[in-house]
């Protein structure tokens, strides 16, 4: 169960502070290739679907099931990669609800959740950079 006094001592805040670091690390890499390859999945499927003329032109439903398919395949590779370091979380509300029932230290929580946002951040940035287009993400 959740103990705020425990989770609030200085002691047991920062125990694992080189561990908690590293796997913040490899959560920051883990979310990072996971938006990349799946946002770069979004931009394809948007770059075909506004390159008109060729005569191909996917359906909607086309789309949706290749967007989808690109992102599940992004999230299990990724997590797959990554579970054993970090647990493979990739999401900050996945974080706060694991702190909250006590199996994340707060320590650890907070790293996570600037790991995920900035990994997101560098992974919209790349996806940004590489394709010609604005990001077609909504």
């Amino acid at each position: 169960m959740f103990n705020l006094r425990r989770q609030l001592s200085i002691k047991y805040m920062f125990a694992n502070i080189k561990d908690d670091c590293q796997a913040a690390a490899f959560e920051f890499l883990g979310t990072t290739f996971f938006l990349l390859f799946g946002l770069g999945g979004i931009q394809a499927s948007a770059a075909e679907a506004t390159s008109g003329g060729t005569g191909t032109e996917a359906s909607a439903v086309q789309r949706i099931l290749y967007v989808s398919t690109c992102m599940g395949l992004s999230l299990l590779v990724s997590a797959w990669l990554f579970f054993r370091a970090t647990g493979a979380l990739f999401n900050p509300n996945i974080s706060l609800a694991l702190f909250l029932v006590g199996s994340l230290g707060l320590f650890r929580f907070v790293l996570y959740c600037i790991a995920q946002l900035v990994g997101a951040i560098a992974a919209a940035a790349i996806v940004r950079s590489l394709t010609s287009a604005p990001l077609s993400v909504k």
